[in-house]
């Protein structure tokens, strides 16, 4: 892990708000780690030290810039809109009496991990079920009842595919994207054998039933 040590991993400061062109632009990774920017993120080659690549960049980097880690990949996307966080904060007060009823704790922008694996990713919201043993902003996928994404310009699509996978692999019961980019909600649930064996879809502004609970109201205000 000496190469850790021998340098920043900026070459300059970052511009706020943090994009990923500006990081991709600013990075100054070890020798032989490759670095693209591909569907709105930087994807990084972390290599046979790529968990300790990603903690550097997580140490270095603005928390809200998050970085995820998929084995041996890691992806960072720039900080997210104020369309985004309004987003992520009405759906948090929407479901807040469901969640207290079923005693579950919400967390925002928590990192998630996978149960077996070097893997983690940063939610946009999270539920966490009562009684589990990981009660800090650090929680196990398989201990989450809901977690919810909103996918937004200019980096949708790995909430779409990637993140959905991760989510199931992970054990998480159901999983909520809001995706403003396809004015759609989904509804994914059932993880199983790498995916989720059943989704419900509607337009945004169209109510979605979730699963033994509420009509959510997916209208968004102006």
């Amino acid at each position: 892990m000496l190469f850790l040590r021998r340098r920043k991993l900026l070459r300059q400061p970052l511009a706020s708000p943090v994009t990923a062109q500006g990081l991709h632009r600013s990075l100054a990774l070890p020798r032989g780690r490759s670095v693209t920017l591909a569907e709105g993120r930087v994807r990084i080659d972390g290599g046979r030290d790529a968990r300790a690549l990603a903690a550097r960049l997580a140490w270095e980097l603005p928390d809200e810039v998050r970085v995820e880690l998929y084995d041996e990949r890691i992806v960072i996307a720039g900080e997210p809109s104020s369309e985004h966080d309004a987003v992520v904060e009405r759906l948090a007060e929407q479901l807040a009496p469901f969640a207290e009823s079923r005693g579950w704790a919400a967390r925002r922008a928590p990192t998630v991990l996978m149960p077996h694996g070097p893997a983690y990713v940063r939610s946009d919201l999270v539920f966490v079920r009562a009684g589990s043993s990981w009660p800090g902003e650090v929680l196990l996928g398989s201990d989450l009842a809901l977690a919810v994404e909103v996918a937004a310009a200019p980096d949708p699509s790995d909430d779409r595919g990637l993140k959905r996978v991760f989510y199931a692999l992970a054990g998480v019961s159901c999983y909520l994207l809001f995706d403003l980019a396809l004015e759609q909600v989904t509804l994914f649930d059932i993880p199983c054998d790498g995916d989720y064996q059943q989704d419900v879809t509607v337009p945004l502004g169209k109510p979605l039933q979730l699963p033994d609970g509420p009509l959510l109201q997916t209208a968004i205000p102006d």
